[in-house]
Order: C-alpha cells, then sequence, then structure tokens
C-alpha cells in the first residue's frame, strides 16, 4: 500500500479534469480496498485462531476451575464450540462472528460483541487525545528544527526526542504516576471507573495515559516533519512565495505546511491506526478499561473468543484508517498513485 508521484503523466489541465481524475482514482482505490479488506482480515482471523489453539492452556479449565471433572471440561467445552478439530472450531466461530453473534467470553461471562466494542470506544477515545497532542507538538518543533537547521535550537530538540524515545513506555508512565498521582495528587493512581465517568472524570484519568502515547510517537514523527519542512523552505515555490512579498504566516500556511505534511500524512495514518487500536502497555499500566488491556487479559485467560474478535476489531480498525490516509493522500497531491505505472 505503498503510495508513489507519477511524474511520467500529463496533469489534467482544468479544475473540472483534476476534480474529474481525483475521483476516478478515489473509486478505484475503494474498489480495491473493498477487495483487499476482507482477504487481510480473513488471514488475520486464521493466523489469530490458529495461534491461540496452540498457545497451552485449556479455556475450559479455566473456566471452570482447578476442581472441575474431565467430563465437565470435555462437556463445557463441547456447549462453547470449542470441541473437534480446529478447522471446524474455526469455520463455528467465523460464521458467528460474521453474522453478528460474536459469542460470549469465557472470563467476563458475557457477550463478547457488546464488551469489544465499549472497550474499543474507550481506546478510540484515548488515541484521540494522544493523537491531538502529538500532532501540534511535533509540527512545531520540526519546524523550528527546520528553520533551524544546524543551529543550537535544532541540536538541542534533536537530543531531547532523542533522549525520551530512548525510554520505555512504561517507565515514563510510572515515572508521571508517581509525580502527578503520588506526589502532586492531581489525577488518580489507577483510571477504573473514573474512564467511563462524566466529561471531566475521562478527560482527567486520560492525561497521563495520553501524554505517554504521544511521547512513544513524537521523536520520529518530528523528524519526518523536520524532513518535509527542510525540502519545502528550499523548494522554488517557497523562494516565490518570498520574492512576491508574502508574509512569513502566509507563507508557512499557503506554501509549506500543506507540502511538508504530505510525506508525513502516511506516517500519521500508521501511528493513528496503532493508536485507536489500544496499548496493551500503557493502558495495563493505567488500568485503563481499553482494549488492549482487554485483550492482555483475555491472552492470559485464554479466552478465545474474546481474544479473536478483539485482534479482528484491531485490525479493522487499522485497515479502515489505511484507507482514510490514502484517501487524504489523494486529496492533498493528485499526483499520487497507489496502482502500478503503465510501463
Amino acid at each position: 500500500m505503498t503510495s508513489s508521484i507519477a511524474g511520467d503523466t500529463i496533469a489534467p489541465s482544468t479544475e473540472s479534469e483534476r476534480s474529474e481524475s481525483t475521483g476516478r482514482r478515489l473509486g478505484a482505490l475503494l474498489w480495491r480496498r473493498l477487495i483487499q479488506i476482507p482477504l487481510v482480515l480473513l488471514g488475520v482471523s486464521i493466523l489469530t485462531f490458529w495461534l491461540v489453539q496452540v498457545v497451552p492452556g485449556d479455556p475450559g479449565r479455566n473456566a471452570l476451575g482447578q476442581f472441575a471433572t474431565l467430563s465437565q471440561v470435555a462437556a463445557w467445552d463441547r456447549d462453547n464450540g470449542l470441541a473437534g478439530p480446529i478447522w471446524l472450531r474455526y469455520l463455528h466461530w467465523l460464521g458467528g462472528f460474521v453474522s453478528g453473534h460474536w459469542g460470549t467470553s469465557f472470563v467476563y461471562e458475557t457477550a463478547s460483541r457488546p464488551l469489544v466494542i465499549s472497550y474499543l470506544l474507550n481506546s478510540v477515545l484515548l488515541g484521540l487525545f494522544a493523537f491531538v497532542l502529538m500532532v501540534p507538538i511535533s509540527v512545531v518543533l520540526g519546524s523550528i528544527q527546520a528553520y533551524r537547521e544546524g543551529k543550537r535550537s535544532d541540536r538541542a530538540i534533536t537530543v531531547a526526542l532523542m533522549a525520551v524515545s530512548s525510554v520505555p513506555e512504561f517507565v515514563i508512565g510510572v515515572i508521571l504516576l508517581v509525580v502527578f498521582a503520588v506526589w502532586v495528587h492531581v489525577v488518580p493512581v489507577q483510571s477504573g471507573q473514573a474512564a467511563t465517568g462524566d466529561f471531566g472524570q475521562r478527560v482527567q484519568v486520560m492525561v497521563l495515559p495520553a501524554i505517554v502515547l504521544a511521547v512513544a510517537y513524537l521523536a520520529v514523527l518530528t523528524r519526518m516533519v523536520r524532513t518535509g519542512t527542510a525540502g519545502a523552505i528550499t523548494s522554488q515555490y517557497h523562494r516565490a512565495a518570498v520574492l512576491k512579498g508574502l508574509g512569513p504566516v502566509s507563507v508557512v500556511s499557503r506554501h509549506v505546511v500543506r507540502n511538508a505534511l504530505v510525506p508525513t500524512l502516511s506516517l500519521l495514518g500508521l501511528y493513528l491506526g496503532a493508536l485507536l487500536g489500544g496499548s496493551a502497555i500503557v493502558e495495563t499500566l493505567f488500568n485503563y478499561p481499553g482494549l488492549g488491556a482487554l485483550l492482555v487479559v483475555a491472552a492470559e485467560r485464554k479466552d478465545v473468543v474474546l481474544l479473536t474478535d478483539g485482534v479482528m476489531v484491531t485490525g479493522a480498525v487499522a485497515l479502515v484508517v489505511l484507507l482514510l490516509t490514502d484517501i487524504g493522500l489523494i486529496l492533498m497531491d493528485p499526483r499520487i498513485r497507489f496502482e502500478r505505472s503503465a510501463d
């Protein structure tokens, strides 16, 4: 799904021709993704279901406890579609998932679909919060570095970002918890119930996890913005805008930002897909009820239904975000093409 810029094609000359060309390419992109996304999800489901089956552990034993007899465990497996050959169990699960009957979680003893969706919404809120923090900061820092290239401020920002990115997420999270939850008492130690409270409580408990998630991606994203901005400000159209007497704000907003963000948008799409799908480490550390933490519990207890459903939803979110990113790339730069060139 890599993009390229067509340099050997003749660009449409009028606005209507450009709009028509963009519409055709968007239609072709959607058509291809409608075929590719189900195939990718099918492959992910097969791989996930097979991996869950080969991992040591007995879901029936985990659900009934250590004092259950073998006959009771076998009966429980039959009732929950876990008996028989693996291909038959996969088809049983796949048929239920496609028809909307996602099964029952063994661990939580409730329907899997509303459980996964509720936790996904929490992860989406947290991911969007982190995204809103990360993008403006990276754009500002990358722009400063590009305009101050080779100077002390450029080097200082580079060193600071390298230092932050070299620290694991859970270490940054623990430091923030100790300072702001234990010493200063401005946020709760555990997100837990507050994460499902009113708007103010939700924002309060999401601040620290969102900061940790944003910091994890900040260094690479800032470097991409720096590279794109440095290329834009040395281009001919930038020099022409300056020579025309446009002010710095107009030059940056009309001629630098858009061209500098085109190569960064692909990376933003990948990061957004990862953020919306949930972060197992951060959500578990802060006891945040997100999809990443839910999948950790499902993996530990070998909750086959919940784990497979959650992975499928995570994959679907990532693919949809990637599709939206490709659409955004085409709209921002009509020269970008995803199909193979004719030569």
